[in-house]
């Protein structure tokens, strides 16, 4: 039986300087070149239809293509001083990502 994983509140600095709570897997949270930010108690949550910033990526090993979120664009994997980042698959294996583009954030307008 595979052992349910953690996930912790952490800070999303928008592009306008906005601070957001959403969850984390606890591990990426602690991969400094994610850019996370510790959790603000009683913050704001990412509004619904907000999409963070991702990086693109594609594995050398195995061909397959994974993404992760960045939560702030002073991170590495967002300014490209770090090049590659790992997934984790089902099976718990990992592999590490190639980063090929970057996407930047989308918010949804209401009407």
């Amino acid at each position: 039986m595979a052992l349910v994983r953690g996930r912790v509140f952490a800070g999303y600095t928008a592009d306008n300087g906005d601070v957001f709570q959403t969850l984390v897997d606890a591990d990426e949270f602690a991969i400094a070149a994610r850019g996370w930010a510790a959790a603000t108690p009683g913050g704001d949550l990412l509004p619904r239809g907000f999409k963070e910033r991702r990086a693109n990526g594609v594995s050398a090993t195995s061909g397959r293509r994974g993404s992760c979120r960045v939560g702030s664009v002073a991170a590495t994997l967002w300014t490209g001083g770090a090049t590659t980042f790992t997934v984790e698959a089902d099976d718990q294996t990992t592999d590490t990502m190639t980063v090929t583009s970057r996407s930047g954030e989308k918010r949804r307008l209401a009407h």
